[in-house]
């Protein structure tokens, strides 16, 4: 089975579960004075939570399927600091020399810890939070195609590397229950290294958070 494959029978489920979170339901949170349901976010220090997500992300000239998880702990009502590994199949590279053009797909792996900073808005079940990190990314074998100016083209290959990146951004949870909802974000990543070109992820995916 291919990671693109794998990813997106995640994809699915992730859509299966999101569908099955927003069905009608009844007895949810708490009621306001008009006896309408409401939910209200759970934001209570020591609060853990673990997620997963599918998306895209972006490199040189195209967008890729992506995927991976997370997990994090309230510290406070606001801090709240985590931990994610995502995969990304191939992010497309380009770099230009006198003598030629290299050009390549590699797949990234990435592992790190960062902290979401929650903006609660009152008691409303959607929740802004800002995100920053830092960690590991692991650049896997690629196949590369260098092309001279006079239009010919080799194929080489390059071995795998780790290095260090950054990335910061911000999303949205959408609490369908109290402990239970939706996260959006977008990311960018800047690596340091051989690849120091910033690239970009959009995702969404399902949390779920406990006592």
């Amino acid at each position: 089975m291919s990671h693109r494959f794998a990813l997106r029978v995640g994809a699915h489920a992730l859509l299966a579960v999101g569908v099955s979170l927003l069905a009608p339901v009844a007895g949810w949170g708490q009621q306001d004075q008009a006896g309408q349901q409401k939910v209200v976010p759970y934001f209570h220090a020591g609060m853990i939570e673990t997620g997963f997500f599918a998306g895209s992300s972006y490199g040189l000239d195209s967008w890729r399927v992506m995927g991976g998880g997370n997990f994090a702990f309230g510290l406070t009502r606001v801090i709240m600091p985590y931990v994610e590994y995502s995969y990304f199949p191939g992010i497309q590279r380009q770099s230009t020399f006198p003598s030629g053009t290299l050009s390549y797909n590699v797949a990234v792996s990435d592992f790190h810890g960062g902290v979401h900073l929650r903006l609660p808005l009152g008691e409303s079940p959607i929740v802004p939070y800002l995100v920053a990190g830092a960690g590991a990314l692991r650049f896997g074998e690629a196949s590369v195609k260098i092309k001279f100016p006079d239009g010919t083209v080799i194929s080489d290959a390059i071995t795998g590397n780790s290095s260090f990146a950054a990335n910061f951004g911000g999303g949205i949870r959408i609490y369908t229950r109290e402990h239970v909802g939706f996260r959006i974000e977008a990311k960018v990543y800047k690596p340091t290294g051989q690849y120091t070109d910033p690239f970009y992820k959009v995702e969404g995916g399902v949390f779920f958070q406990f006592r």
